[in-house]
């Protein structure tokens, strides 16, 4: 029995490494956010001089009946740990699935994803970003392009398989997301994390009126989010 048991191990940890690796990488560094993306946001459909209304509609994604699925998301390399106030950073961030399911996430750099196959009236979509932020709540401002997704468009979303994982490159400024004048970031030592946001988006213009929603993961989504130290300057 003891040498059935020593043999179940063996093949369950070459299993294990099997599935342990990186399947994609991305490299949203450098996208910025161009106009089209933009445009498609707030373009005005034929048949309307303008759009009206403006509604907003906020919710959240349930998890599924499991569970919260779980992903650990870290910073493996930063261009600086030293950086200076108000300066760009690029970085490796690693989204790995570290639960027992299947996750899915957009995985497309190209805006026309977002109506790729869809009434421009009403458009479905899934959006994914990284978020940087200081341990003490301060989220810094972001770079990157979001990722988009659509079940419209094929190949734009990425399955990853419990222990998997993927890469993004991101850019980010060692400065406020949200600056409030005569208030700047403190110097000195300080703990980053980044984490994964991720949300379904809809925009649905009806008799010249638009209504957005915006559905988070926020619930969906168990993270685990590792601290990396850098020294702003």
């Amino acid at each position: 029995m003891n040498r059935a048991v020593t043999y179940l191990v063996v093949f369950y940890v070459a299993v294990a490494s099997a599935q342990a690796q990186q399947i994609a990488s991305v490299d949203v560094s450098r996208t910025g956010k161009p106009s089209e993306y933009l445009q498609k946001l707030t373009a005005v459909p034929d048949g309307c001089k303008e759009l009206s209304g403006g509604t907003v509609a906020d919710g959240f994604v349930l998890p599924p009946t499991e569970g919260p699925r779980n992903i650990e998301v870290s910073v493996t390399k930063l261009s600086s740990d030293n950086p200076v106030l108000g300066s760009e950073v690029e970085g490796d961030v690693q989204l790995r699935n570290s639960g027992e399911y299947p996750i899915q996430i957009p995985w497309s750099l190209d805006p026309n994803t977002i109506d790729k196959g869809q009434d421009f009236g009403h458009l479905e979509w899934n959006e994914g970003s990284i978020n940087v932020t200081l341990m003490d709540g301060e989220p810094l401002e972001g770079l990157s392009l979001p990722l988009f997704g659509s079940s419209f468009s094929e190949g734009s979303e990425l399955t990853i398989q419990p222990g998997e994982w993927v890469t993004l490159i991101i850019k980010f400024r060692v400065a406020p997301r949200f600056p409030i004048p005569g208030r700047s970031l403190p110097k000195g030592e300080e703990a980053l994390l980044v984490e994964w946001e991720q949300a379904d988006r809809t925009r649905v213009v009806r008799n010249c009126a638009l209504t957005t929603g915006w559905y988070s993961y926020r619930s969906y989504y168990r993270q685990r989010n590792p601290t990396v130290t850098i020294d702003i300057q």
